[in-house]
């Protein structure tokens, strides 16, 4: 954007004018020895960083290697002696893949559960499996009508 070709209507504003973008979603596991054995193990997210966070939290930043920055932050608490709960506001993370038949193949073959076979709507085709704690993840696979 060159601001000497740009009109006024055409500058962002709000936050869009400190160009956001999504980094990583974070959420809480229970056993991140498990986690990270489905999500470096199975779905190949490369470990970043570690970092303790005081208080008994921890967190590890997750991303692929062409993620452009983008990834998942594992968090959990060791002073923590009850389960988390997953409360009904939770959906699913999404990943990016460029076959969901034989991503889900494979995954199933690691004995992960899968919730939704592939499924086809539009220009998009997805599936979802569950995590060890109980998160949907969805492999997305953006197809050509």
């Amino acid at each position: 954007m060159n601001p000497s070709t740009t009109s006024a209507a055409e500058i962002p504003t709000g936050l869009l004018a400190f160009r956001p973008r999504i980094s990583h979603i974070a959420y809480y596991v229970s056993d991140i020895e498990r986690s990270l054995a489905f999500y470096s193990g199975v779905l190949g997210l490369q470990e970043q960083l570690r970092l303790p966070l005081g208080k008994g939290v921890h967190e590890v930043v997750l991303g692929y290697p062409d993620g452009k920055g983008a990834g998942l932050i594992l968090m959990w608490n060791t002073a923590k002696t009850t389960p988390y709960q997953l409360g009904d506001g939770y959906s699913r993370f999404v990943v990016n893949v460029s076959d969901v038949e034989a991503a889900l193949g494979y995954l199933a073959e690691k004995g992960v559960q899968v919730v939704q076979n592939a499924t086809q709507v539009g220009s998009m085709k997805y599936a979802m499996v569950k995590d060890p704690d109980g998160y949907v993840v969805e492999l997305l696979q953006l197809t050509r009508s």
